[in-house]
């Protein structure tokens, strides 16, 4: 909402607790508060009432006089209440009182809660430019740490209490803190940045869900890359994801430039989409992976090793299936398109094809492109491809046009078809012919029933050969003991 708007519902309530209980003791509070200061716009509005019981209360006081949609959602063990007001239905408010917070349990970020004294409540915060109250009924602010506003004007983010009791207290105030320095571009005060440090590692006790929502509001920040650099900096990165920890000094072929640095150039050009973010932000984690001990071909190549560190990192963090597919396409094929020339001409149509069928839809492939034109451009200007997205998508559009594209592509004969043609005993066999008839359709997208049965056919009959040879040499190796046993008579 914009401060209009803002103002007009805050002058409503004035209205509404004027001559009441209420009057004098109900204030807006947080966010709003700071964001009206910064002419930022308003995401929501919320009210601390300094008295016991405040925020249950007002909201069923609210109730009784019939100002509200539905009935209030309380939450009686914060003393907190959500309401709706009839008269600004698009608005929701969370009512609070004022309370004093105790932390008895050092695995668990909930603490004890009890009425408290509006100081108690603004030391209990997060940053002293959160902790700025508005009095609904004066219509002044109310900078109770004395420093709100002023670290406002100076851009300076710090705790309103000692920094380490804060930061114990809740360590996601450690992640809120780099969120705000990230969405501002905020320098964070010396002392409380210390602080963070010193506490970095109470980020264990983070429930996923948690830091899902603080990780996607700072990849979706203005500055994805700042706020990456303070995960390493203050050293939490090592709680958070520490699979991005070896790309920190892992070099490049590019002479002083880490794997690292490359990753937070990409974030600063990819759009903000949060799948985009986090494809680009793994797309090489697989580079750091460890080189298993028994191989003798080195590391495997790292689109695949990189996948695995996103089935590892976003299925812990609670994404769900469909999600975690899509970031690991776009990571897993980041590299399709190497070495298909600056305007995409060294680019197959089959090979397009390949890719259109992988995808599944055009939108999908067009998120692929994205981050594969991020990725380019990531480069210095000497490895830059800079027309070879915009000519890949194109040429797509034009084998759609003609009919030749295959998004969403189907086989011509069914699976239980392809089972009795080529006579399959295993799975394998099946997904083996599966991908020999697609070969050919790459070539032809419009091959019939027939042209597939036939190709099917062959892929049987050349799969029998196959298997005959490979059985005339085992009966052949099983009879070398029986030569050996005549020779020694």
């Amino acid at each position: 909402m914009n401060s209009q708007e803002y103002h007009r519902i805050l002058g409503y309530l004035r209205g509404l607790v004027e001559g009441t209980q209420w009057e004098s003791h109900v204030y807006a509070v947080g966010g709003c508060c700071r964001d009206e200061i910064m002419g930022e716009p308003i995401k929501d509005i919320d009210l601390a009432i300094d008295l016991p019981g405040g925020g249950i209360g007002f909201a069923e006081w609210l109730h009784e006089r019939n100002l509200i949609v539905n009935d209030p959602v309380t939450y009686p063990k914060f003393g907190t209440a959500m309401v709706v007001l009839k008269k600004f239905p698009d608005v929701e408010l969370e009512l609070v009182q004022t309370r004093k917070e105790k932390y008895t349990d050092k695995n668990s970020r909930c603490p004890e809660t009890a009425f408290g004294s509006i100081e108690e409540d603004c030391m209990r915060r997060d940053l002293t430019v959160n902790s700025i109250f508005h009095n609904i009924t004066s219509g002044k602010a109310v900078d109770i740490t004395g420093r709100g506003l002023a670290d406002i004007e100076a851009h300076l983010l710090r705790t309103p209490a000692d920094p380490d009791v804060t930061f114990d207290d809740d360590p996601v105030r450690i992640l809120r803190c780099i969120r705000f320095a990230a969405r501002f571009g905020w320098e964070i005060d010396k002392a409380t940045y210390q602080g963070m440090c010193r506490n970095v590692e109470r980020l264990r006790i983070v429930s996923p869900r948690r830091l899902r929502m603080e990780l996607e509001k700072m990849l979706l920040s203005p500055r994805p890359a700042m706020a990456m650099e303070l995960l390493r900096d203050t050293g939490a990165m090592q709680y958070v994801m520490p699979a991005l920890v070896p790309l920190y000094e892992l070099p490049t072929r590019y002479e002083g430039q880490t794997v690292w640095q490359y990753t937070l150039k990409m974030l600063t050009l990819v759009p903000d989409d949060i799948k985009l973010r986090w494809a680009v932000l793994l797309l090489d984690a697989g580079k750091g992976a460890p080189v298993p001990p028994d191989s003798k071909k080195g590391r495997p190549p790292h689109d695949i090793e990189s996948r695995k560190v996103v089935w590892r990192i976003l299925p812990r963090l609670r994404y769900d299936e469909e999600f975690i597919e899509d970031v690991a396409f776009l990571v897993r094929y980041h590299t399709f398109f190497k070495g298909a020339g600056n305007d995409g001409e060294k680019l197959s149509d089959v090979r397009l094809r390949k890719i259109q069928y992988q995808s599944g839809t055009p939108e999908r492939l067009d998120m692929l492109l994205t981050v594969v034109n991020t990725d380019n451009m990531a480069y210095p200007d000497d490895g830059s491809l800079g027309g070879q997205t915009a000519a890949i998508k194109r040429r797509s559009e034009e084998l759609a046009g003609e009919g030749l594209a295959m998004f969403g592509y189907k086989l011509p004969v069914t699976i239980q078809r392809l089972r009795r043609i080529i006579h399959a005993r295993t799975a394998k066999q099946v997904r083996e012919a599966k991908d020999y008839l697609l070969s050919h359709a790459y070539e032809n997208p419009l091959i019939t029933a027939e042209e597939a049965e036939k190709l099917l056919k062959k892929f049987a009959k050349a799969s029998d050969k196959t298997r005959k040879q490979s059985n005339k040499k085992s009966n052949g190796g099983k009879n070398r003991p029986n030569v050996e046993k005549r020779t020694r008579g």
